[in-house]
């Protein structure tokens, strides 16, 4: 396997060399012309000079010109380290196939950004912009500057030989440098490559109402150095600084498709015929030269731009006019509809009877008056049409006539529904003005005929016999021709009521809690009542008619009216008022004196006193016994606590220490009699009860005859 291995190198060696060769003789061309020489300039002295180009200390500015005619260009050495020559040279390519594809590819590019190519240098000076591209070239050719992105500087030896020429050598080899740094950013909005374009974001064109436009702004800085065009009639590209702004016509657009890319300039081919290589003819021990035959523009761009494209729009115009006049009707109401029956618009004729509706897209419609004017009849008919490009605006006139209709009132009583004779109305027109007046018949109807469609308003201004009068204003609209409106109205009857006021017989002092009863004319319960606070209490809302009242509950302390009080409501005396009376119970109390022996006790003098709480008292007043040994106090009121103690007893006889009586009057028990008994030297007090054996006791100690007297005598209290 060794013996075979220098041999199989060998024959790989030979390959590449052929295929070389036959990718060099691929793009072989003659090009023949003049080497001529400009400004010469000399190195820096103090500047060792590069490795391998030998002890040269200046430079000739060199320039080419096809024999063949053509712009004289800047020529290039490609050996610095061999002589210039002059004069007339041919294409070689020994010397430029000897380098790399990335050499030739850099070095190209070094041209095409360089003195010389696609690019100017502003202020600075040609000569310097010349040394620039030149001294990038040699970096290039002896590997010193990297010849692929991003172009790294390794060695600056060259670049310094030509800075001390000024600082316009310096100025334009930054300047080549930053376009090579460049190289390959295109504009923000753009791509690459053509297949790239659905992937990109695409710039919308939009009608702005005479063309359609659109504006792009670079973020990348780079859209200067960029040509873009289009070749579709009407389109117009444009660039201002950072901004490319597209135009087309409406014709333009609608060739689009929706879609335009744009591109400048052509793609590199370093081994092609935009750089030559050209050496002395009079031998090799000259310096080869190179040269731009064509200016490349190395980078190709691409843009995705999309039409959004103007529908066309039509219009329609409704002209109204009155059906009999021909006058133009204002106010008129229309409504436009779509093919599936939906809503587009709706618009109102104007003071020229003018109804329009625009924007509208290519397509079928419908269209319908949904309200008319004052007085005249709507046309409810669907009417047709069609917007298409060869008829976008439509004009139609449309007809109203005046319509006729009716209004039948009738008047009934709001609780029976009976109808009511003789009620009056008055109709008024839209202005106010009156129309028209009439009165319900027996059947409490009024009509009103022959009027014009439109708005009214009504009024009852006579109202029945008894009844209240409605005088609400009330519409009515008629938009139909033949229409009778039929309305239906309430009066009520004119109602009365009663207020009756309770007072306390003697005082009149209002009482509350009284309850009456109120009755129709024929008996009956309608309605129970209680006197407020104030004592009152009050019937409303009662028809004219019969009715009675009755006290069914007193308030405690005061007699039962019971009688049953007629009265009457007419629409003369509708609200009655009246007052009556209850008269309070009052209670009496009577004491008895007597003796043991039953004989009445004269002069014995009592007090009789009033308590609310039984705690404290109050005087009511003294009573001294008469001859029949009688004490007695009348009109007591009734509920009050009671309390009787003598003051002063009957000479040669004991005062009773304890009270005659402690206890409450009471409507059930309102009179009481109390009998006492009054001894000599002592009392004994009689109530009727057992509680007073301790006194019978001691009088049986005293006197046995008087014990046995008392005993029979059972003094009692009675209930009269």
């Amino acid at each position: 396997m060794r013996k075979f291995l220098p041999k199989l190198l060998t024959l790989i060696c030979l390959l590449v060399a052929i295929m070389g060769l036959s990718i060099i003789t691929a793009h072989a061309a003659t090009v023949t012309g003049t080497i001529s020489g400009g400004n010469e300039y000399r190195y820096h002295e103090d500047k060792s000079p590069v490795p391998g180009w030998g002890s040269y200390t200046s430079t000739k500015l060199k320039y080419f010109t096809p024999s063949g005619g053509g712009s004289t260009v800047p020529a290039y050495c490609m050996e610095p380290s061999v002589g210039s020559a002059s004069g007339s040279l041919s294409y070689s390519s020994v010397s430029w196939s000897s380098l790399r594809t990335d050499q030739r590819y850099a070095i190209t590019l070094a041209m095409a950004y360089g003195y010389g190519g696609a690019y100017g240098f502003g202020n600075i000076h040609p000569d310097c912009a010349q040394l620039a591209t030149q001294a990038v070239i040699w970096e290039f050719v002896c590997d010193f500057r990297d010849t692929t992105y991003p172009y790294t500087l390794y060695d600056s030896t060259c670049a310094g030989l030509f800075h001390y020429a000024g600082d316009g050598v310096a100025a334009a080899y930054d300047m080549i440098i930053d376009r090579l740094m460049s190289h390959g950013t295109i504009p923000s909005f753009a791509v690459k490559y053509q297949r790239q374009l659905s992937d990109a974001n695409a710039i919308e064109l939009t009608w702005n109402g005479s063309q359609y436009s659109a504006s792009v702004t670079d973020t990348n800085d780079v859209l200067s150095e960029f040509r873009f065009t289009c070749n579709i009639s009407g389109v117009n590209i444009t660039q201002r600084g950072n901004t490319l702004t597209v135009t087309a016509t409406k014709a333009a657009a609608t060739q689009l498709n929706g879609y335009i890319s744009s591109d400048y300039g052509y793609s590199l081919d370093v081994n092609g015929d935009e750089a030559v290589l050209l050496e002395p003819s009079n031998g090799s021990n000259y310096q080869a030269c190179t040269a731009l035959t064509e200016i490349p523009d190395p980078v190709v761009a691409y843009i995705h731009f999309k039409v959004k494209v103007v529908e066309e729009k039509g219009s329609l115009t409704i002209n109204k006019v009155d059906a009999e006049t021909g006058k133009a009707l204002a106010g008129v109401t229309y409504r436009l509809l779509d093919s599936a029956g939906n809503k587009v618009a709706d618009a109102i004729t104007d003071t020229d009877g003018k109804a329009v509706f625009s924007d509208l897209p290519l397509g079928s419609y419908t269209y319908q008056e949904i309200s008319a004017p004052e007085g005249y009849v709507v046309d409810s008919t669907k009417y047709p049409i069609t917007i298409t490009a060869s008829a976008l605006n439509i004009t139609a006139t449309r007809t109203n006539a005046l319509g006729k209709a009716s209004v039948e009132i009738s008047k009934v009583d709001a609780d029976s529904n009976t109808p009511l004779q003789d009620a009056g109305f008055r109709l008024y027109d839209a202005s106010g003005s009156q129309v028209a007046e009439g009165y319900t018949d027996v059947n409490g109807k009024l009509t009103f005929t022959g009027l014009k469609l439109g708005s009214y308003t009504c009024k009852e201004f006579q109202t029945p016999a008894g009844y209240e009068l409605d005088d609400t204003v009330f519409l009515i609209v008629l938009n139909q021709n033949g229409q009778i409106l039929k309305i239906t109205r309430e009066n009520k009857l004119i109602t009365g009521s009663i207020e009756i006021l309770k007072v306390d017989a003697d005082t009149k002092k209002p009482l509350a809690g009284v309850v009456y009863r109120l009755f129709d004319a024929e008996g009956n319960k309608i309605a129970d009542g209680t006197t407020d606070a104030n004592g009152k209490v009050t019937f409303d809302n009662l028809k004219p008619g019969k009715y009675s009242y009755q006290e069914i509950s007193a308030v405690d302390g005061y007699h039962l009216d019971e009688t049953k009080y007629d009265f009457s409501l007419t629409s003369e005396n509708l609200n009655i008022k009246v007052t009556r009376e209850n008269k309070p119970i009052r209670g009496n109390l009577t004491v008895r004196k007597v003796d043991v022996t039953g004989s009445p006790l004269a002069g014995t003098e009592l007090l009789l006193e009033t308590s609310a709480d039984g705690q404290t008292w109050t005087d009511v007043g003294k009573i001294t016994t008469d001859k029949t040994g009688i004490a007695q106090w009348t009109d007591l009121k009734i509920g009050a606590q009671y309390r009787i103690t003598e003051v002063k007893a009957p000479a040669g006889y004991t005062l009773m220490t304890e009270p005659l009586f402690v206890g409450t009057l009471d409507s059930t028990n309102p009179d009481i009699t109390i009998t006492a008994c009054n001894s000599a030297g002592f009392v004994l007090p009689f109530t009727g009860s057992a509680g007073f054996a301790p006194y019978i006791l001691l009088a049986a100690l005293a006197l046995m005859a008087s014990i046995y007297f008392c005993k029979k005598s059972n003094i009692t209290k009675e209930n009269n």
